[in-house]
This record gives C-alpha cells, structure tokens and sequence, in this order.
C-alpha cells in the first residue's frame, strides 16, 4: 500500500480548514466566514525530539495564518473551535487529531 502523499486537511464545515502541505513543513489555518461568532486555532507538534513542544496557528477572522517548519516535519495537528469571551477567546473542542504519513 503507498503512503498518501497529502495535503491532510480537517475542516469545520464551511466555517474552517486546516491543511498540513504534502512535505509536511507548512500548516495552514483558515476561518471561512467573518460572520459568525466562531474562532479556530491549529495545534501540531513536529518530528523534533530535541523541541518536543505544541505550537499553535491561530486564524484572524475571515482569514488565513500559516507556520512552517525548517528543520523537522509535522507529526500531527488538530483543529479547534473557540468563541470571543470577555476579551479573549474561550477554546473548546478540538477534532480528532490528523497524523500525516511520509
């Protein structure tokens, strides 16, 4: 069986996607509708075992945010869901996370 080559993508409806490019060095979050109330992030982690952290990707309203990666791949990511909340955003669920295959 061949190892899918990408783009992975998780999506919120027409509301939201997130996709990790087919070399795995670039994610992108994206919030489709600058009506509604909803925010989305993307959390991921890397190949790096010297960096082990999570990093997240936080889309603007009605737009896009990237990061990209320059010495490891990214390993897994997931899409979340947040609402404005005095001030800030109050984050709630997160899909299931996505792990990109080489």
């Amino acid at each position: 069986m061949a190892a899918d080559s990408g783009p992975w993508v998780s999506s919120y409806g027409d509301a939201a996607k997130a996709t990790v490019n087919s070399d795995r060095t670039t994610i992108t979050v994206c919030d489709l509708d600058d009506r509604d109330d909803l925010r989305f992030k993307v959390e991921f982690a890397t190949v790096n075992p010297i960096d082990p952290k999570i990093y997240t990707v936080v889309a603007p309203q009605g737009g896009c945010n990237d990061d990209r990666t320059y010495i490891s791949r990214i390993k897994v990511f997931k899409l979340c869901i947040g609402r404005p909340s005095f001030g800030g955003i109050a984050w709630g669920d997160c899909h299931n996370p996505v792990w990109p295959r080489p």
